[in-house]
């Protein structure tokens, strides 16, 4: 972020980039005198986690609160700067370890004077953190010599990841050592044989599409049901799956099966089968198609694979499926 930057206007004329909080049909402004107690230089990276979540804690607001101190004259904060920029943020903890009150400054660090006084402690690797408001998919612990463990939570931005490597002083994860890995689901884990040893990178990949389906309805125990029918023996196999998922389709009830097959197979509309209940044996209708159809049993319900079906589970296919019983 810049405070004041040229550039290159469409008419040749330079215009300057201000990063700045406009509000809608602001009647007036009421600015209010701030006195700076201690300013707090972030590396970059972790200025701009702080800048996008400045509601969660912080060890560098914990730590520096106390040095706020209290009077009637101004309100006093912290200056928390970007250690890569020239932008920073005013911040009021109130006594707790988030910028309960903050204000963004840009080009802040012009108007510091040679003698204010900057803490950069914070600017050695700090524990990475990862935007909590994403689903956890998976985790797993990372191991470098002469490093603490490190449990990695995924899916994660590759601001994250960087910063973990960072944190762990490697330049790829393939310096690090993946122990104990664990899926939020278990039994999608246990349905996943990862003979091909996969990467950091592969797990981040395969846990941001499962977190793609988590929120639909019933598609997490479709994608369950189709790891344990088609038994995938790598993860890529299994990230393949989840995208062919259109592909497959997990039968809740045989009657509502037979239903939408003879809706299918004759073109026929809910208000004329809705006509057909009475007569037309549904559930015997269903069942004959799921034979026809190779639908396969799962320990999560059964399943059907569009192209190309299953092979078929049964040797006495029952041939006539035109009307199922109605005669």
């Amino acid at each position: 972020m810049s405070g004041g930057r040229n550039s290159r206007m469409g008419d040749g004329r330079s215009g300057m980039i201000i990063q700045a909080e406009l509000k809608r049909k602001q009647s007036e402004y009421e600015g209010e005198a701030c006195t700076v107690d201690k300013v707090i230089e972030l590396p970059a990276q972790r200025f701009q986690q702080f800048s996008r979540a400045l509601l969660a804690d912080y060890d560098f607001i914990a730590e520096n609160k106390n040095a706020i101190r209290h009077d009637t004259d101004s309100r006093h904060c912290l200056l928390i700067l970007d250690a890569d920029g020239t932008d920073g943020f005013l911040v009021d903890p109130q006594g707790y370890n988030y910028a309960r009150y903050s204000a963004f400054v840009p080009n802040v660090r012009s108007l510091l004077t040679p003698d204010v006084e900057i803490d950069r402690s914070y600017l050695s690797p700090a524990e990475p953190w990862r935007d909590e408001n994403r689903d956890e998919m998976l985790r797993m612990t990372l191991h470098v010599d002469g490093k603490p463990d490190y449990i990695l939570v995924l899916p994660a931005d590759e601001a994250y990841l960087n910063a973990v490597k960072a944190y762990l002083d490697i330049d790829v994860f393939a310096d690090a050592m993946l122990r104990d890995i664990r899926f939020k689901v278990p039994y999608i884990g246990e349905l996943i044989c990862d003979t091909d040893c996969p990467a950091v990178e592969d797990y981040n990949d395969f846990a941001e599409k499962l977190e793609a389906i988590w929120q639909k309805d019933g598609m997490l125990l479709t994608y369950a049901a189709i790891l344990d029918a088609e038994r995938p023996d790598t993860l890529h196999r299994a990230r393949e799956l989840l995208q062919e998922m259109d592909n497959y389709q997990r039968i809740v009830d045989t009657y509502s099966y037979g239903q939408q097959r003879l809706q299918e197979r004759l073109g026929l509309d809910d208000e004329t089968i809705a006509e057909l209940e009475g007569y037309m044996d549904f559930e015997r209708y269903g069942s004959d198609c799921m034979e026809h159809d190779g639908v396969v049993e799962t320990e999560f319900g059964r399943l059907r694979r569009l192209e190309p079906p299953f092979p078929e589970q049964e040797q006495n296919i029952r041939t006539d499926m035109t009307m199922g019983g109605l005669t």
